[in-house]
């Protein structure tokens, strides 16, 4: 796995020249190996395994006088942004839906991925138009826009598990997929050597984005 293949997420992105080679890449490894060795329901487990270690990271900190996440029901800023997940997570929340009854605007998930640029291979490029969408069409089409609350919320996937806001939600939301500069995030290195590695594993998928993946396995 060459260095141009990693996904990297959260404090990997930003700490990776201060990680020492040999503790960074034994971090992927561990985490990669985990994962290759769950089994066929591994998505869902590593939800699991993903939020123990949150809220054990939380407790730490609270332990040592840390508020807790701003995050609770009703704070929808980050369900208005473009959202990553693998095709293990999409066949979940497909799954799920199916199971539970939960329809959701497909339509919506076509005119919001008008916004989403991609190559050839129909992967994202990292350009997005997506808040020059009309504002009805920026939320997530499985944000329950009566409370504010995810309709999926036990099928959510990874990055919408470990995204959380320190102090407030008002800057949750970027722009175009520009973070606002007052935005205050919580990112802790063991969740981010977990998803990096996923992602990594998954990268050809994730690169399709949520609403994409989705869309293929409704459709067919």
């Amino acid at each position: 796995m060459g260095e141009g293949d990693l996904l990297l997420y959260g404090r990997l992105a930003e700490e990776m020249g201060e990680i020492p080679p040999e503790d960074f890449w034994q971090g992927l490894k561990r985490e990669g190996e985990r994962y290759l060795a769950a089994g066929a329901d591994r998505a869902d487990l590593f939800h699991r395994i993903l939020d123990e270690m949150l809220d054990g990271l939380i407790a730490r900190d609270q332990r040592f006088g840390y508020p807790p996440p701003f995050c609770h029901k009703g704070c929808s800023n980050c369900c208005h942004e473009l959202v990553y997940c693998t095709s293990e997570e999409a066949d979940l929340i497909v799954r799920h839906c199916q199971a539970a009854g939960i329809a959701f605007d497909q339509e919506r998930l076509i005119r919001q991925l008008q916004h989403v640029e991609t190559d050839a291979q129909g992967d994202h490029t990292g350009v997005t138009t997506w808040n020059d969408q009309p504002k009805a069409d920026q939320s997530c089409v499985f944000l329950d826009e009566a409370d504010g609350s995810c309709r999926i919320w036990a099928v959510r996937p990874m990055v919408c598990r470990a995204h959380l806001a320190e102090g407030t939600d008002a800057h949750c939301l970027p722009h175009n997929g520009q973070v606002d500069p007052e935005a205050l995030g919580i990112s802790y290195v063991e969740t981010s050597y977990l998803l990096s590695a996923i992602f990594t594993i998954h990268r050809d998928s994730v690169k399709k984005t949520l609403g994409r993946l989705v869309l293929e396995r409704t459709r067919g």
